[in-house]
């Protein structure tokens, strides 16, 4: 009993816990579509159990109830949007994409969302227990729980068809660590949360859809961490492409300035980055007219450079004679920003 009086607190933790997950997920995989969605899915999560957690702590019933009037309402969308990312990794765009596939999935949820805010039929009454405020459903709420069993398990289907589908090994074994993940806690809220209150007509258990909600974010998460879900984006590729190259690289900005440099060429220039990062790139050239050429070529003639000879010199004065390939960086308007060397050592 006396570990109930904490009820709210661990509804707190589970809370911060999905948006750990949501911070997570849309910092370290924002170029990913399907880690950009669940991003949005933890944070409608995390908003509708903080607000969970408000009402259980709520100083009065009148404002517990209207905390609910919007807790109750973000429930509401956050199972069509686990069903929409399921769709997202099951791959099933064209439903997505069709004229009316994104009113249909939302649409249950707009009109519950109207319920919830402008009446009072979803209901009957708030109470205080030892764990904090809870309310109890009205006749009428079957209509939510419909809503929870069909989004729910509409979307831990396309996770095990998946599971079966994929050719890839890695995709299998995540969407059925997802799929079992989200089902199991997911039918314990479902029956404790939804359908024991409607039926008996009172609460016999404590709420359980923050922690369920927080489980099914875990498994996620889980499934990223074993499987690599996610992890391979454009900028992380490009990352190991730049670090693992077998030859010096070299970014500047239109003024010449180095910004960049991978690994190899801290070793090639016998330097740390400092002696190398914010020099001008001509400065390394033994005759500054061969830079000049070089940048003419590629910068005001588009000219993308291959084998150009050139000797350098490295911060400690040793001549290094090399071939250079150089090209322009742009940006996705095509707008040039600056200019990238890969610098091969052609010393015997």
């Amino acid at each position: 009993m006396r570990m109930l009086l904490f009820y709210p607190y661990f509804e707190l933790l589970a809370s911060l816990l999905a948006l750990l997950f949501a911070f997570f997920m849309f910092t370290r995989h924002y170029e990913n579509r399907v880690a950009r969605f669940f991003a949005r899915f933890a944070l409608v999560g995390f908003l509708a159990s903080i607000l969970e957690y408000s009402m259980r702590i709520a100083f009065t019933l009148e404002l517990a109830q209207n905390i609910n009037r919007l807790s109750a309402s973000f429930w509401a969308f956050l199972f069509p949007m686990f069903a929409h990312f399921c769709l997202l990794f099951a791959k099933k765009d064209e439903f997505l994409e069709s004229r009316f596939g994104l009113f249909i999935l939302y649409l249950p949820a707009s009109l519950l969302t109207l319920a919830f805010l402008f009446t009072n039929s979803m209901y009957l009454r708030y109470e205080i227990f030892h764990y904090g405020i809870a309310s109890q459903p009205a006749p009428l709420y079957w209509l939510f729980a419909l809503n929870t069993f069909v989004y729910v398990y509409w979307g831990v289907m396309l996770l095990i068809g998946k599971s079966f589908s994929s050719p890839q090994a890695s995709v299998r074994s995540q969407a059925r660590l997802i799929a079992i993940g989200s089902a199991l806690p997911a039918l314990v809220a479902l029956i404790t949360d939804e359908a024991a209150p409607l039926l008996m007509g009172v609460r016999a258990f404590p709420p359980t859809c923050i922690f369920a909600l927080a489980i099914m974010i875990f498994f996620i998460f889980l499934a990223m961490r074993r499987y690599a879900l996610f992890a391979i984006s454009p900028a992380l590729a490009a990352d190991v492409i730049i670090e693992t190259m077998p030859d010096s690289l070299l970014v500047t900005d239109l003024d010449g300035q180095v910004i960049l440099l991978n690994d190899l060429a801290k070793k090639f220039f016998h330097a740390a980055p400092d002696a190398i990062v914010g020099k001008l790139a001509c400065e390394l050239f033994k005759d500054r007219a061969k830079y000049d050429k070089l940048y003419d070529e590629v910068v005001k003639k588009g000219v993308e450079i291959e084998r150009y000879p050139a000797d350098l010199i490295d911060p400690r004065g040793e001549m290094i004679p090399c071939l250079i390939n150089a090209n322009k960086v742009c940006d996705a308007l095509g707008a040039t920003l600056g200019i990238v060397f890969v610098i091969r050592d052609i010393r015997g």
